[in-house]
């Protein structure tokens, strides 16, 4: 996923990089669904890279990669284009004029894109490949690159979310260790909390509100021990008494601090989620929930800063599922509608199996690498802040939700609800939880679920 997207890329940064060679044409139709030798000769060929990413460092260490792919393979011309998101993607498909490959900066579409043919199954080319998807890339990232049996994307590094924490905050409060429930870390939040003398609150223990920075993946189920959709691939919003508790847990925390004080809490930090303006960065929060990356954020802007990370709490009761947690990321797709999808699966295959890329490109965005053996050459795997991430990852409990083809959508159901429930503008739990369900399947029933 990486960290939030602002401002535009120049044109420079737009510009496409191109290696020598002529662009080979042909009909989809006509292209073999194996891969090519890497050793094999092979006529001069350009395929087109899109990608959501943006900013001159990360263009910068793409660019250095396909540098180094056309160096070492001569015939292959990679046409380089940043700062496109999916419904540029999606648009391009329409037009008949999709990219060869297509980078996303999240998985929620993988499904959508993979039913109704935008993008290709590589099953075929990673078996001819010999490419064995369950020993080169951990569980977590296949749980989000597939559907329905199909490897419809590869993933390009992932995102791991935690509890930080400020230590000096948490011996002040008398805290010794952080906690490992949500009773726990309501209890430490309401310690932490300090109001100034008119009343106002200085410092929030921790606020949960779904809409603040990445908050909403704690209600995708791996912080409750539920699963967003059952076996029969409906929710489970009315059928699991979980997710009531955990609403419940939501809204009283909500409450303690009072709506309006959560509100304008949000208001005011949500544009510095990932800047100097981050509340746990000015003490204006003591706790939060965040990616890997705001490790690499706190480095930038506050390196003296003296905080922990540990796995986010659970939901009481659900303790066996601790150090587990929520887990997606980047994907890589092959359009369907490619005239050289050979060459193009070449191109994504160095893209997302490459160790040099992979840990470069992890260092650079402040991203977890995807593959075992860049897990194993990284060298931050060990240090005390990025390791409860890598650990979070390589948990075999971490998931994101099932993905359907409703794509984005069910997520933006289920968040539009979690926002009105937290208003007070849903005020039954149970019947709340039982309409979006059935707003949900119906969604997913729609899109051919």
């Amino acid at each position: 996923m990486f960290k939030p997207i602002t401002g535009a890329v120049s044109a420079a940064a737009a510009g496409v990089l191109l290696l020598a060679g002529c662009t080979s044409t042909g009909p989809s139709s006509s292209e073999p669904d194996t891969a090519i030798s890497a050793g094999a000769s092979h006529q001069p060929t350009t395929v087109t890279v899109w990608t959501f990413n943006h900013l001159p460092n990360e263009v910068a260490a793409f660019k250095a990669t396909l540098s180094r792919l056309h160096t070492k393979y001569p015939w292959l011309t990679v046409k380089f284009v940043p700062n496109k998101d999916d419904a540029a993607y999606a648009k391009a498909v329409a037009a008949g004029n999709p990219p060869d490959v297509f980078i996303s900066s999240a998985p929620d579409n993988v499904a959508k894109f993979c039913y109704n043919g935008t993008v290709a199954d590589l099953g075929p080319y990673l078996s001819s490949a010999k490419i064995d998807t369950a020993s080169t890339f951990p569980a977590a990232t296949l749980a989000y690159t597939r559907y329905q049996g199909k490897q419809c994307a590869l993933p390009l590094l992932t995102d791991a979310f935690a509890l930080y924490y400020n230590k000096q905050m948490f011996k002040a409060a008398g805290i010794t260790k952080p906690p490992q429930t949500l009773a726990e870390l309501t209890a430490a939040a309401k310690k932490l909390t300090v109001k100034n003398t008119d009343g106002s609150i200085k410092t929030y223990g921790f606020v949960p509100r779904s809409d603040y920075d990445v908050n909403r993946y704690l209600f995708t189920g791996a912080h409750s021990g539920t699963e967003f959709y059952g076996k029969d691939g409906r929710t489970t919003f009315a059928s699991d008494a979980k997710w009531q508790q955990l609403l419940a847990w939501d809204k009283e925390l909500i409450g303690y601090y009072g709506e309006a004080n959560v509100q304008k809490f949000v208001g005011r930090y949500q544009p510095h989620a990932d800047d100097a303006g981050n509340p746990l960065l000015t003490g204006a929060a003591a706790m939060e929930y965040d990616g890997e990356w705001h490790v690499g954020e706190i480095a930038s802007e506050k390196k003296d800063f003296d905080y922990g990370v540990v796995p986010m709490p659970v939901l009481d009761g659900t303790s066996g599922t601790y150090g587990a947690g929520s887990t997606l990321g980047t994907v890589a797709y092959l359009s369907a509608g490619s005239q050289h999808k050979q060459e193009a699966f070449f191109a994504l295959q160095q893209l997302t199996t490459d160790t040099t890329f992979l840990n470069t490109l992890a260092d650079t965005v402040y991203n977890i690498p995807t593959t075992f053996a860049a897990l194993k050459a990284w060298d931050k795997r060990n240090d005390p802040h990025w390791k409860p991430f890598v650990d979070v990852f390589e948990n075999k409990n971490s998931t994101y939700k099932t993905l359907t083809p409703a794509g984005i959508e069910d997520m933006d159901t289920w968040r539009a609800f979690l926002l009105d429930y937290e208003q007070g503008k849903v005020t039954s739990a149970a019947s709340g939880l039982t309409g979006v369900g059935k707003k949900i399947d119906d969604l997913n029933s729609e899109s051919g679920q």
